[in-house]
């Protein structure tokens, strides 16, 4: 497969594709930063919590100082927490950029295939990502900078462990586990990308950077000590583990579904139904299966085609395998670092399939630039959604009616407009579809004395 042939660009071009992946950035979230806390961020954040009141933000001493800096920076100016939570996302943007490049510059992986287009692959990789609306959940719902700001950490290990800085992967590794659970994978996947694209093997890794990795290991102190101390409460119901893995295949490939086609963006999916038995199992969720069985084996077939899998499905596992996290069965920030995995298949992957001319490369830009502006657009106008609360739960009732927390939600919104009796019909919505939700009950009693509307 022949690489193109162009003139090396001088160094200070070597830039520039990140240059334009943040801009592309920047405009796609150009217009989020009033948008007004909402959902759990009105406990976490807006009623400034005591330690001891469990939130998303207990256990978690990293994320919650995040918090804090903010809060003395802004007070309540939710300008300057959205701001943050940009930054977070164009830095995660950048580190991945940082290692995709300097990945596709392996020469003895790679030989010079990528020689000339490496880095603006990786500045697609980075635009495509940063833009996808996908990752509005964990950008633009303030809270959920737990997941982002976990991410950034999590690619740290990754970008230390490419550059051989020991100390500075264990440093992030550790900061990542004080952020959120989702760094507990971090050592696996350091460990993998070692074995897969360094040292080629195992015990090769393992007897080169023995003292990393034993580091690495050392930082799951931190989530171990969170669980044993209760800080984070607990979260996991009486879902067999089966039947939660099983749902969990389903909501894989949903979550793949909008990858490619990011219609129908849900901020709350608490009616997601349990599956019960593989018969029940969707067409998605079993391609997901299958695609497991397949990266499993593509990791000794194609070991970098094997990785990207791994990476996909070993970050989903603490959140999307067999702990029953009833509070939470689906949600789409769960999918900001493993999309990375997808992005990286569809941009590279396509390059490699297409790159066999000179017109390749002008074909490649045109596909990318339509990518980012479409992709971009739809970021755009889910951000428009969260800055209004009430037309955000309204599509959130809209696409998921079975859900009660939604339209519990929607009538508090409409409580706090001064529509009472409006906001009284969600209420009894959400009551119908569980009758024992307590705050529902005590938000209806409300709403029925603020309005005219008898009391029934």
């Amino acid at each position: 497969m022949a690489e193109l042939t162009t003139t090396a660009s001088p160094p200070i071009w070597r830039g520039t594709p990140l240059v334009l992946a943040m801009l592309c950035g920047i405009a796609a979230y150009g217009n989020s930063f009033r948008g007004p806390f909402i959902f759990d961020d009105i406990d976490a954040i807006a009623h400034n919590p005591r330690s001891d009141v469990p939130t998303t933000l207990s256990g978690r001493p990293v994320l919650r100082l995040s918090f804090a800096l903010d809060r003395a920076i802004g007070g309540m100016h939710v300008e300057v927490y959205h701001a943050t939570n940009l930054l977070i996302h164009l830095a995660c943007g950048a580190v991945l950029f940082g290692i995709v490049r300097r990945n596709l510059q392996k020469r003895e992986f790679w030989g010079d295939r990528f020689e000339n287009s490496g880095h603006w692959l990786a500045g697609a990789v980075a635009a495509v990502w940063l833009v996808h609306p996908l990752n509005t959940e964990a950008v633009s719902y303030v809270v959920q900078r737990a997941e982002s700001l976990a991410g950034l950490f999590y690619l740290l290990v990754i970008y230390c462990l490419i550059r051989d800085w020991k100390l500075a992967a264990i440093a992030a590794c550790a900061l990542g586990m004080g952020t959120k659970e989702t760094a507990a994978t971090a050592p696996l996947v350091a460990l993998l990308y070692d074995r897969t694209f360094i040292s080629r093997s195992f015990a090769t890794a393992l007897k080169t950077r023995w003292p990393l990795y034993l580091g690495l290991a050392g930082t799951w102190v931190i989530p171990v000590g969170v669980i044993v101390s209760g800080a984070r409460g607990s979260s996991i119901g009486n879902v067999a583990p089966v039947d939660y893995a099983l749902t969990q295949l389903g909501v894989i490939g949903h979550y793949v579904a909008l990858a490619v086609w990011p219609r129908g963006l849900v901020l709350d999916y608490y009616d997601w139904p349990i599956t019960h038995g593989w018969s029940q199992v969707g067409v998605g969720g079993r391609m997901v299966a299958l695609s497991i069985l397949l990266f499993a084996v593509a990791l000794w077939w194609k070991p970098w085609l094997g990785f990207l899998g791994a990476w996909f499905f070993i970050i989903l596992a603490p959140s999307s395998s067999v702990v029953p996290i009833f509070t939470e069965i689906a949600a789409e920030h769960r999918m900001y670092l493993p999309s990375m995995a997808l992005v990286v298949l569809a941009v590279v992957g396509g390059w490699m399939l297409l790159a066999r001319g000179a017109a390749a490369a002008w074909v490649a830009g045109i596909l990318v630039t339509v990518a980012v502006a479409l992709l971009g657009t739809r970021t755009f106008l889910r951000n428009a959604e969260y800055r209004n609360p009430e037309a955000i739960w309204s599509d959130n009732v809209a696409l998921r009616p079975l859900n009660p927390r939604a339209h519990y939600n929607l009538g508090f919104t409409r409580m706090v407009m001064g529509r009472p009796a409006e906001a009284a019909v969600e209420f009894r919505k959400a009551l119908e579809l569980e009758p024992d939700y307590y705050a529902a009950t005590r938000a209806l009693a409300q709403a029925v004395a603020r309005s005219s509307e008898p009391s029934q």
